[in-house]
């Protein structure tokens, strides 16, 4: 005869099963509340793509997570196991795996806070990125000139000179040059997406990161960008070279290795290349530096002028003085030293 099941069995059975899911419960949430003990600081890198268990199993070998069983379960019943920041992170002793996983979900890596001030060209920024041991500047430079990564950002031109967005940003030492410049890609593109809502193709965008990478070498002060774009956008109209000594500029240093000069000559005005604006009309081949928000938006959004000529009026307050005719011009002109 088989065994008869009562109902103090199942109840039995019950109990021990709530029991041990109590049990099983406490286990977890005493391995998810109490670090394995550890004195120093630990630094982990969390490479693109990881999956949780890599992960979890990466935390355990240093000790900052006492189980990567319990860990991996608790990210995935949260939901933060496909949330886990990407990079390199340096974990305290005595740091929860609770507060661990918050610090993985939230991205607190160990970046460093760089600037990028506005009109730097690549090569500049190059060198900012090396000195904090971002990137190096000969790698950087590499995948800012590379044509095929710059088709794949969405850059009609063979290089994403012009498109390296100016601002703040946290980058981790030792960076893949192409995920730099991605970000700083991506950021450029959400700021032309909030100053101009109209839909332009990518020549015509790229036409005017030209013109503003000119206008960000040329104003002082920000009302004056506007203006300066106007003269511009007349020049061409009139099929006036541009003349600007930006470009020149950009010849002496970029292209011919020269330091900044404090004055431009004669000279150096007519030095044959095809981004001096002063002996080729139009827009020069590409950008002279990556222009900041208040030269794009001065030249997708220029001042209504019939200006063609414009000088420093003042050194200490950056004004520039604009005029119609050259005669105009000429009468308020003062000819700097070496011109």
């Amino acid at each position: 005869m088989g065994r008869t099941i009562t109902s103090s069995t199942v109840k039995a059975f019950v109990q021990f099963i709530v029991l041990s899911g109590v049990i099983l419960l406490l286990v977890c949430s005493i391995l998810m509340l109490i670090p394995p003990f550890r004195k120093d600081s630990v630094e982990i890198k969390i490479e693109k793509g990881s999956s949780l268990s890599v992960v979890a199993r990466e935390l355990r070998e240093v000790r900052i997570i006492p189980s990567s069983k319990v860990f991996g379960l608790y990210m995935y019943v949260s939901g933060a196991d496909r949330t886990i920041k990407p990079g390199t992170y340096s974990f305290a002793p005595l740091l929860s795996p609770v507060l661990v996983a918050q610090k993985l979900v939230r991205g607190e890596t160990m970046a460093k806070k760089v600037m990028i001030p506005e009109g730097r060209t690549a090569s500049q920024i190059a060198r900012i990125l090396e000195s904090q041991n971002i990137v190096s500047r000969e790698a950087f430079l590499k995948e800012v000139n590379n044509a095929e990564f710059a088709q794949k950002l969405g850059i009609p031109a063979a290089s994403c000179e012009g498109y390296l967005f100016p601002d703040t940003y946290f980058f981790e030492e030792e960076s893949d040059p192409q995920e730099v410049i991605e970000q700083m890609v991506a950021n450029f593109r959400a700021v032309i997406k909030r100053i101009d809502e109209r839909q332009i193709t990518a020549e015509e965008l790229h036409r005017n990161v030209i013109l503003a990478s000119i206008v960000e070498r040329e104003y002082r002060v920000p009302e004056d960008a506007p203006i300066i774009a106007s003269v511009f956008f007349n020049r061409i109209e009139a099929q006036m070279p541009l003349q600007s000594c930006a470009t020149v500029v950009y010849v002496l240093t970029e292209h011919l290795g020269q330091p900044h000069p404090s004055v431009v000559y004669y000279n150096d005005l007519r030095v044959k290349d095809p981004y001096n604006t002063y002996i080729h009309r139009g827009l020069p081949p590409g950008p002279i530096s990556n222009p900041g928000e208040i030269s794009l938006r001065a030249v997708l959004f220029p001042s209504k002028t019939d200006f063609l000529y414009f000088r420093l009026e003042s050194a200490s307050s950056g004004k520039h003085r604009f005029s119609r005719t050259l005669s105009e011009h000429n009468e308020v002109a003062i000819i700097p030293k070496g011109l």
